[in-house]
């Protein structure tokens, strides 16, 4: 055999196996990046907490390090489990959503200035007819949060959401629900139990 044919045949066979490492070794973990922990898609059973005696099932989210929570969430939302979302959680009731996740602040700016400055122009560009109706800082289990609600159109709907941005020591948690606007009131209450449920498990 040629001694060149030899040695590109060796040299892809080397090829070959740094290849092999780097796409399914151990350091191919740290570039896939979090995923999601089995044990966040177990609620466990909650007494009820209002007058309506609503059943709720705590989630106790453990998909990323420094930052596992806690949450109640009504037992009759459906949980929509993807794997692309770690950290975080989808739900759907009657006529709405709500959405629980992970967002990373830039370590150059405050939790307020990058709702206002970033979060919010986003929203703009994305939801037709976007208006701002409020925005208030609150306190949720002694955590400084924020909270935007807005009014947007979707498929003929005046819809409205309600989002919340609660501080953490290394990311912050963001409680979404999203709703046709006539609907809030009858489901304030809930979202009040459910977005002063939230807790963070390592703070």
């Amino acid at each position: 055999m040629n001694r060149k044919v030899v040695i590109v045949f060796i040299l892809t066979l080397i090829a070959l196996g740094f290849l092999t490492f780097y796409s399914f070794g151990p350091s191919s973990i740290t570039r896939i990046g979090p995923q999601i922990n089995p044990e966040s898609l177990k609620p466990v059973k909650a007494d009820a907490t209002d007058l309506n005696n609503l059943s709720f099932g705590v989630y106790h989210n453990k998909d990323i390090a420094e930052n596992f929570y806690a949450v109640r969430v009504p037992q009759s939302w459906q949980i929509q489990s993807t794997m692309s979302h770690p950290g975080g959680y989808d739900f759907v009731y009657n006529r709405g959503t709500a959405t629980i996740e992970l967002m990373d602040v830039p370590d150059n700016s405050t939790l307020e200035l990058f709702v206002l400055s970033q979060e919010e122009p986003r929203l703009k560009s994305l939801l037709p007819d976007y208006k701002r109706i409020d925005y208030q800082k609150i306190k949720v289990n002694g955590y400084d949060a924020y909270q935007l609600s807005i009014l947007s159109d979707a498929n003929c709907i005046r819809n409205e959401s309600i989002k919340t941005y609660i501080m953490g020591s290394d990311r912050t948690a963001v409680i979404t629900y999203s709703l046709p606007q006539d609907m809030v009131a009858s489901l304030q209450n809930t979202f009040n139990l459910v977005t002063n449920s939230f807790h963070w498990e390592n703070i």
